[in-house]
């Protein structure tokens, strides 16, 4: 049986996992002025974005600890480490290779996500490339122009996980 915090944390993560991005946006925005909290845009979108990745990252870290094999566990308490001693030298060092995937995944798509805050009035990247498209009726080329930034932005992340990946693999010597 779960205890009541830990029920509580899991049904938060399992709600904000569960609605989209963009209404979780509208209600910080738009719903929180009517009980009082007013936030600008930015602050807006950083605590929107920030709460549904922390959502899906605690996922992927907590799937990351649990794949690690008890008896790893057991094996490094056997030797007289402390349980501090045990998470920080034996399971969270490879539950780490476990999760760097997901967690590169998503915060490529976070930063892609970031689109997502032009419907609260945040001016980024594809909101300037919408304006812009919209006055100078050039969908094309200031589409293949944004999408190029998007991925130049995001590319190096992915070259870093994969040179992450390679570093820390088990046979890497």
């Amino acid at each position: 049986m779960l205890k009541p915090d830990r029920r509580r944390s899991d049904f938060t993560i399992r709600v904000i996992r569960g609605t989209p991005l963009l209404i979780q946006l509208f209600l910080i925005y738009y719903g929180l002025p009517e009980i009082g909290i007013r936030l600008n845009a930015f602050m807006a979108a950083i605590l929107g974005l920030g709460f549904n990745y922390a959502a899906s990252e605690s996922e992927n870290y907590r799937a990351g600890i649990q794949s690690i094999p008890r008896g790893q566990t057991e094996a490094s308490l056997a030797l007289g480490m402390s349980q501090w001693q045990t998470l920080k030298h034996v399971v969270l060092p490879q539950a780490f290779r476990v999760v760097i995937p997901p967690v590169t995944n998503d915060f490529i798509a976070m930063f892609k996500d970031s689109s997502i805050v032009s419907v609260i009035t945040m001016v980024e990247l594809t909101k300037v490339y919408g304006m812009l498209a919209m006055s100078t009726y050039d969908y094309i080329g200031l589409g293949i122009m944004t999408a190029g930034i998007y991925f130049g932005l995001s590319y190096p992340a992915s070259i870093f996980a994969s040179w992450l990946e390679r570093k820390l693999r088990y046979d890497h010597r």
